[in-house]
């Protein structure tokens, strides 16, 4: 098991944690943005015509909004991953299955997610309120990193599993989102 998952000496769990989450949105969102681009755009596009600058600041919040969502996600797999990592060493049997688990895990969440390509919609545009209102910017940036994280939880697995600052599984990671990202852009 990784470390990441452990407070480092004199650190607090809650600097753990929060440690944690920046290390994953750093990670993540740069990473995940590539899915999020098209229907941020439909998502303006549905605000043309309502001023020069609401659109773009609508959109950036519902930017933002998804952004958070990601940034959440992390939070429960800290938690298991904690719980996991301090569980391990007082079970000896089930430490040393650890490596031959996470690698059918990655496999798993890897096939799961290129598997799932195929029953994907894109995300609809969201009717648009009138007047467009942050709050409804907020709730379909939301909905959209909700949508998003579901759809790359495959993905997300594999990663953990792989060792999530391990170079090369960002490369690959990063490879299938370009990957996907050109697929949803084909569309």
């Amino acid at each position: 098991m990784s470390t990441i998952w452990l407070p480092m000496c004199g650190q607090s769990w809650f600097d753990a944690a929060a440690g944690f989450t920046r290390m994953w949105a750093s990670m993540m969102v740069p990473m995940m943005l590539p899915l999020a681009v098209p229907a941020l755009r439909r998502y303006r596009t549905t605000l043309d015509g309502t001023g020069r600058w609401r659109p773009l600041l609508l959109t950036l919040t519902a930017g933002l909004a998804w952004a958070v969502a990601w940034t959440a996600s992390g939070l429960p797999l800290y938690v298991i991953g904690t719980a996991v990592a301090r569980a391990l060493p007082g079970m000896p049997p089930v430490a040393r299955m650890v490596p031959v688990l996470a690698a059918a895990a990655g496999v798993a969440g890897a096939g799961w997610h290129v598997a799932s390509w195929r029953r994907r919609r894109l995300l609809p545009p969201a009717a648009v309120p009138a007047p467009p209102v942050f709050a409804a910017a907020l709730r379909q940036g939301a909905r959209l990193g909700g949508h998003c994280v579901r759809r790359c939880a495959g993905l997300s697995v594999a990663l953990l599993a792989a060792g999530i600052m391990e170079r090369s599984t960002m490369v690959c990671a990063i490879a299938v989102v370009a990957a996907e990202s050109v697929r949803l852009r084909e569309r």
